[in-house]
């Protein structure tokens, strides 16, 4: 394979990631907008993979500015007819600017991300449903497991970890 080719399979790899991280957050925006029922537990979850996603973000915004600073600096660019700038050069130093800042913006949102996420997994159902306090909900507990609601696995007669092999 030659560079060429090499090349457009990167750029081909790096848009497909950034498509797919759109239609992922259209998914969920999709799957929420009927308010399904879910536990804390199970938001806490769905708020700490956003919140990884925000935190990625000011690092592929940075990587896109260098990304076209290279272009620059590796081909010969030019303008459309369909903006004012006239100036390749101009249009990719203020495309870098927007790029600087989206790390601050993204900053602020992981920050707000992270807040909720860490409130949100604090909180625990219990057993009775809050509309109906005198009856019994039917078994609600949250699939997601929680690292503070696992225990050591049991060791022999009363220990924890693995009992001796025989």
């Amino acid at each position: 394979m030659n560079d060429h080719d090499a090349s457009a399979d990167e750029a081909s790899q790096v848009i497909s990631s950034a498509r797919a991280a759109e239609h992922a957050i259209q998914h969920l925006c999709r799957t929420t907008v009927s308010r399904p029922s879910m536990t804390p537990a199970e938001v806490d979850t769905v708020l700490a993979h956003l919140t990884a996603a925000a935190a990625a973000l000011p690092q592929a915004a940075r990587q896109l500015g260098d990304i076209l600073a290279q272009a620059k600096a590796d081909h010969v660019l030019e303008m459309d007819t369909l903006t004012e700038t006239q100036d390749p050069d101009l249009a990719i130093d203020t495309a870098r600017l927007h790029l600087d800042e989206v790390g601050e913006a993204a900053l602020g949102l992981y920050r707000l991300l992270n807040a909720a996420h860490n409130h949100a997994a604090h909180v625990a159902v219990t057993d009775r449903l809050a509309h109906h306090p005198d009856e019994d909900a039917p078994g609600i507990t949250s699939p997601v497991s929680r690292p503070e609601d696992r225990q050591p696995p049991l060791m022999g007669p009363g220990g924890a970890g693995p009992g001796p092999r025989r």
